[in-house]
């Protein structure tokens, strides 16, 4: 198995001078439908970018003929970068590429596209028998997986095969947490804070005294839960009537995660329960409404899951002792094992991702490069 170097990294330079910030994908797709189809494949794009605003038109879903009787494996990346994206002028050092300091460099997840479009060139110039690929590139992952969300997945044949989407070359994500918002609306009674205090009921502080009660950061090792978004008041002079808060609560296990939301949700009663006061003759309550919303579903990918096997002898045979790891966050795997996909997620090398000291590191791309391959070549089912 030969690898083009050079055609690696004349490629992912290309890609992240493309700007495709979030939303501003166009520039991007436009590329990848080119080179996707110059490299043979039959390209279909997707009315996802209908669904949202953004100036795409949608996901890429692209088949690429194998010379093998088998179901095809997918290979997926998305499409968009976090800012600041635009303008990127990439720098080639010895052992790695970065940016000029002033932007991202984009290597998430541009790294993992050039890996994806280099597959394909090795594949159509060696002529190595392999299963047919389908080549997933979506739109908006890094604001909120949109892409993966409105896919027209029914145009996918298969169900398995890998993400690039990860930092470390050695390591593959098969667990990611499923993640639901939590939006508190808190009500209570105002009054002047300097006559009569007493006649009010203060939103602010009952918000305090459930989040003091309620167990929040690292719940245990598989469950956290946060707060961060906090509204409300309107002068210091008054009581405090209306409070919004906003925060999260994610986990690698679906019970624990429902456990934990109806803590939260208890917390609140609770505390309500606590503010009720007698004022002149009439009773006043707090009103909570308490409101949560999934966000995406978990990724549980088994350990002996036949695309393990495979990604993980690949490793094996380039040196590499890969680690099946547990991820915090998310990323289009845990959107699309709701709809019934297996996609392990595979690093590429990249470094410090969401930052302008992002960098690539070229011997773990290189090596990135071969695992894929060699797992493309392995793939029959």
């Amino acid at each position: 198995m030969k690898i083009n170097e050079k055609r690696l990294v004349d490629t992912f330079l290309e890609l992240v001078r493309t700007d495709s910030e979030s939303f501003h994908e166009k520039p991007m797709q436009e590329l990848l439908t080119k080179k996707l189809k110059a490299l043979g494949c039959s390209v279909y794009v997707d009315n996802a970018g209908s669904k949202y605003e953004t100036n795409a038109k949608g996901n890429i879903i692209a088949s690429f003929k194998g010379s093998k009787k088998s179901q095809p494996m997918i290979l997926s990346c998305h499409m968009d970068t976090v800012p600041p994206g635009r303008g990127i002028k990439p720098i080639v050092k010895k052992d790695r590429i970065t940016s000029d300091g002033t932007t991202i460099l984009g290597g998430d997840d541009k790294a993992g596209i050039a890996i994806i479009l280099e597959v394909l060139a090795s594949l159509k110039e060696q002529k190595i028998p392999h299963a047919p690929l389908e080549i997933l590139f979506t739109l908006t992952e890094e604001s909120g997986m949109r892409g993966a969300k409105n896919l027209d997945y029914k145009k996918l044949k298969s169900r398995e095969g890998l993400i690039l989407d990860n930092e470390e070359y050695d390591e593959l994500l098969i667990q990611g947490p499923c993640v639901s918002d939590v939006e508190v609306w808190i009500k209570g009674v105002p009054a002047h804070a300097g006559v009569c205090p007493e006649k009010g009921i203060s939103a602010l502080e009952l918000a305090a005294k459930a989040l003091s009660i309620m167990k929040l950061g690292r719940i245990d090792k598989e469950t956290v839960a946060n707060f961060a978004i906090i509204k409300g008041g309107a002068a210091t002079n008054i009581v405090t009537e209306d409070i919004y808060i906003k925060g999260e609560a994610r986990s690698l296990n679906e019970a624990k995660l429902k456990k934990q939301l109806a803590h939260m949700k208890d917390c609140f009663d609770k505390a309500a329960k606590l503010f009720v006061k007698k004022v002149d003759g009439k009773v006043l309550r707090p009103q909570i409404k308490f409101v949560t919303s999934r966000r995406y579903g978990a990724v549980c990918v088994a350990k002996n899951a036949p695309i393990v096997k495979l990604v993980t002898q690949s490793a094996k045979e380039q040196g590499v002792k890969l680690r099946a790891c547990a991820s915090g966050g998310g990323c289009d795997a845990n959107v699309l094992s709701d709809f019934g996909f297996t996609l392990p997620n595979l690093g590429v090398g990249v470094q410090k991702c969401h930052t302008t000291a992002e960098y690539l590191e070229l011997k773990p791309f290189f090596t990135a490069f071969k695992i894929v391959m060699g797992t493309v070549l392995k793939y029959q089912k």
